[in-house]
């Protein structure tokens, strides 16, 4: 899939695209359908979308975006919010002379979907919150755990906890390329990105969200469970919920398929 540099508040951003390549310096050619920006999860990148950039593409003009200092974006650390991330998005969306575009995002990139949808409801014309949560439910344990690791404290940590039972027993293939990809970004980056997501609180204020939503959720999910969509579902008003069986945090790796007709048939409906 073709891909493209551009900078953004002195970063320079990575991001892939889909359809023909242009010159370096100028923007892709977005007429296509929607407009439709895809932002990863924590200490991730946006290769985690291939699927759905394979396949949107076919009619949209999807575009998945490392974000500061994941996969390939320049910088060595972090931002330190979910609000300045979505600041960062609005400013990516200025360097591509993009005034509004649908906003999916998966754990972090969700709440960091959901924060613009607030904070800048005119650069929004849709959201796809995907396996997130208003708030997050990370342990402690957990986030120092990933301390220890940015420290060099501890070996990073390769688990499977994110993904379903069937993916783990049938799809091995699945969770080995999401290591692969977890070694893209640094281990600090990753930490910092836990502390960003625990400082998050969006549940007093998604109410005030007035975009199409389709919110999707893996039902094997143990990190964003999907009691955590059913909030977003019900704070949100005319939302979409999707439960998708033999999939958890990885949703849209485990269940592809699944995952871009849901999104298909939503943006079929803009």
């Amino acid at each position: 899939m073709p891909t493209k540099y551009v900078e953004v508040r002195g970063c320079a951003v990575y991001y892939y695209y889909a359809g023909r390549t242009t010159l370096p310096e100028v923007v892709p050619d977005l007429s296509r359908g929607h407009k439709f920006i895809m932002l990863h999860g924590a200490g991730s990148n946006g290769h985690a979308w291939h699927h759905q950039l394979d396949q949107l593409g076919r009619a949209h003009s999807p575009i998945a975006i490392d974000l500061p200092a994941h996969g390939r974006s320049s910088g060595v650390e972090g931002l330190k919010t979910v609000e300045e991330y979505s600041d960062f998005v609005a400013a990516f969306l200025d360097a591509l002379g993009i005034s509004s575009a649908v906003i999916a995002g998966r754990s972090m990139g969700g709440a960091i979907a959901m924060d613009l949808a607030l904070r800048y409801p005119k650069r929004v014309a849709a959201i796809v919150p995907v396996v997130t949560a208003a708030k997050f439910n990370i342990p402690v344990a957990r986030i120092e755990a990933l301390r220890g690791v940015a420290m060099g404290r501890a070996p990073q940590a390769f688990v499977t906890d994110g993904y379903s039972p069937a993916t783990i027993k049938d799809r091995f293939e699945v969770v080995r390329e999401g290591w692969m990809e977890q070694i893209q970004t640094d281990p600090r980056v990753r930490y910092t990105d836990m502390v960003a997501c625990a400082g998050c609180d969006l549940r007093e204020r998604i109410a005030q969200i007035d975009k199409p939503a389709l919110i999707l959720a893996g039902a094997d999910d143990p990190i964003t469970p999907p009691a955590d969509a059913e909030l977003i579902h019900s704070r949100i008003r005319g939302s979409k919920l999707r439960v998708v069986p033999n999939a958890a945090h990885h949703l849209p790796n485990e269940q592809p398929a699944e995952a871009n007709a849901a999104i298909e048939g939503f943006l079929s409906e803009l």
